[in-house]
């Protein structure tokens, strides 16, 4: 009966993750304009992983939201759970949608335990869980969106644990924002997670959009924590997750713009916005490396003023001046990569706002110069970023490495 059961469950699953998903970039492609667009920034390899990641993610949610009945939905629930453990020892998944996820577990590239908890968060879906404070509104949103954050910085191969919680906060926060925007969308499935509203659709309106405004104040005091983490992750990650941030953000503000009225129409962004929005996060992911270079370069001169006093001062003197060097090439690229892309977000404000006909898709073509140049130098102060990096190493100044248990991992 049992395997009858999972072969049900497997088999309308398969209509869910197979015949409407097809690969993993289609899945995200159909499904979220703004992580589709944030993950084109991302390094091949690291793109591959997160849009794998998020393929499962979404199958998870869909297996709740479109399921024929209760006991499909948590019997589907089960198979993924069971999956993750039977990866962990290497034994044949159920699941369609394990797919996904399993080369991520094998390679230990996440926690299986942060993905068994999202499903924990599909399952207080099923169970009708209620919000009637901030702190269960903060419960059910760290298991349906800071698991994710926490599994995205294991992928970038984020070490420092100081960054968790700048990630859960990143996580919180855009769920929150997705609340906000699909307040109407989730009455007419009987949900609500707007504390102590437990049905949008028979509470005062008024009621309803001061709960919006104090969920996207709350939503805004945790996109303020995950920005103060930017720092923790690898620079060629930065910038990415920088566009899922500010599109998200947008979306809040566009809420508010609207005077909170989130029965009437679900707030989307237009592509102009959208195409902006994310100009603006580049522009501040640049403004970002330039300040964390620049900390790294005023600390390793410090740092090498110690070791002439310390080490041989011929040889020490040399690499203080390659760093030096080094560094000075990094912080003038990155300069010229933010000056560039600052123009590219003017050029594109004149080509969208024309002040006279006569400009025609000029400002367009100069933005397109602009931004072709700054993603140059900014690739060019990478080089530089990474031999800088190479050169500053010294093994009495390298942190201990946080124990493998930390992620359920054996020593090697």
């Amino acid at each position: 009966m049992r395997s009858e059961l999972v072969n049900e469950v497997t088999t309308q699953s398969t209509n869910i993750a197979g015949q409407k998903a097809g690969t993993a970039n289609e899945v995200i492609q159909r499904s979220s304009r703004s992580f589709s667009l944030a993950v084109r920034f991302l390094p091949a390899p690291f793109r591959q992983h997160v849009t794998a990641l998020y393929a499962w993610c979404r199958s998870v949610d869909d297996t709740v939201d479109q399921a024929s009945d209760l006991k499909h939905a948590e019997e589907a629930l089960q198979v993924l759970d069971v999956d993750l453990q039977r990866i962990a020892i290497g034994k044949a998944i159920q699941h369609p949608a394990s797919t996904w996820i399993e080369p991520l577990i094998a390679n230990r590239a996440i926690n299986p335990q942060h993905a068994s908890e999202l499903i924990e968060g599909m399952r207080m879906d099923l169970s009708g869980y209620r919000v009637e404070t901030e702190a269960d509104l903060e419960r059910y949103c760290y298991h349906a969106a800071g698991t994710v954050g926490l599994m995205m910085t294991q992928l970038m191969g984020v070490q420092d644990r100081k960054a968790d919680l700048h990630a859960v906060a990143l996580g919180v926060a855009m769920q929150m924002t997705n609340i906000a925007r699909d307040v109407r969308e989730d009455a007419d499935r009987g949900r609500s997670y707007l504390p102590g509203i437990p049905n949008p659709l028979t509470t005062d309106p008024e009621a309803v959009k001061a709960s919006v405004a104090k969920l996207l104040e709350l939503a805004e005091q945790h996109y303020q924590t995950a920005v103060a983490g930017m720092h923790y992750l690898p620079w060629n990650c930065r910038m990415s997750i920088r566009v899922a941030m500010h599109v998200y953000r947008e979306i809040g503000r566009q809420i508010q713009r609207n005077q909170f009225d989130v029965l009437h129409k679900r707030t989307v962004l237009s592509k102009p916005r959208l195409f902006a929005t994310a100009l603006l996060a580049t522009v501040a992911s640049v403004k970002d490396d330039v300040q964390i270079s620049t900390k790294r370069f005023l600390s390793s001169v410090t740092f090498y003023t110690k070791e002439i006093k310390m080490n041989d001062p011929i040889n020490s003197q040399s690499s203080q001046q390659l760093s030096a060097l080094k560094q000075a090439k990094h912080t003038v690229y990155l300069g010229l990569s933010l000056t560039l892309i600052m123009a590219t977000a003017l050029f594109s404000m004149v080509f969208f706002n024309p002040k006279s006909s006569e400009y025609s898709y000029l400002p367009l073509i100069y933005a397109g110069i602009s931004l072709v140049g700054g993603v140059l130098f900014n690739r060019l102060a990478a080089r530089c970023d990474t031999a800088v990096v190479a050169v500053n190493v010294h093994p009495s100044n390298l942190p201990a490495s946080p124990s493998p248990e930390i992620y359920g991992k054996q020593p090697t």
